[in-house]
């Protein structure tokens, strides 16, 4: 391996880590805090630090990942082999990923989305639930599975 790849390796490194975190935090959220703090309310203190805390940790991973995603996209996407299929599941996961991110830093940029009010009606439902913590988490983990599909794409287009 020449030292680009050395470092190319150390970017996705970077990126999925970054992706884990995240991640891996809002499953932590969702399936032990919330549920936690349902049947024994934290102090509000205490709910307002955990809320910061994991901010820093969305805000840090969100960083990593833009500055990560764009140098690992430009490295595939120069390739000679890439095919068209690498490149729409590369699209749809960069858009999922934009959704994401737009959630999190500028629609709900200071609460978890359930603590904000819905709206009412119909509209106020579907809107709750495409940006809700649940939502999020569920668009990274297809965005996580996207990855796999990259790879895979790449590994064959190798052959």
């Amino acid at each position: 391996m020449n030292p680009l790849d050395w470092i190319l390796l150390a970017i996705r490194w970077g990126h999925a880590l970054g992706a884990v975190a995240w991640v891996g935090g809002g499953i932590f959220y969702l399936m032990v805090w919330r549920p936690v703090n349902r049947r024994a309310p934290a102090a509000a203190e205490t709910s307002r630090i955990m809320g910061i805390e994991y901010r820093g940790l969305v805000n840090t991973a969100i960083s990593v990942l833009l500055l990560t995603g764009v140098i690992l996209s430009v490295a595939r996407l120069t390739e000679d082999n890439i095919t068209l299929a690498y490149v729409a599941v590369l699209v749809v996961k960069i858009a999922l990923a934009c959704y994401m991110f737009y959630i999190v830093r500028f629609l709900n940029p200071r609460s978890y989305p359930e603590d904000l009010p819905s709206g009412s009606g119909w509209l106020g439902k579907v809107r709750s639930s495409l940006t809700g913590t649940t939502s999020v988490l569920i668009i990274g983990l297809v965005v996580f599975g996207l990855a796999d599909v990259l790879s895979a794409l790449f590994e064959t287009s190798l052959d």
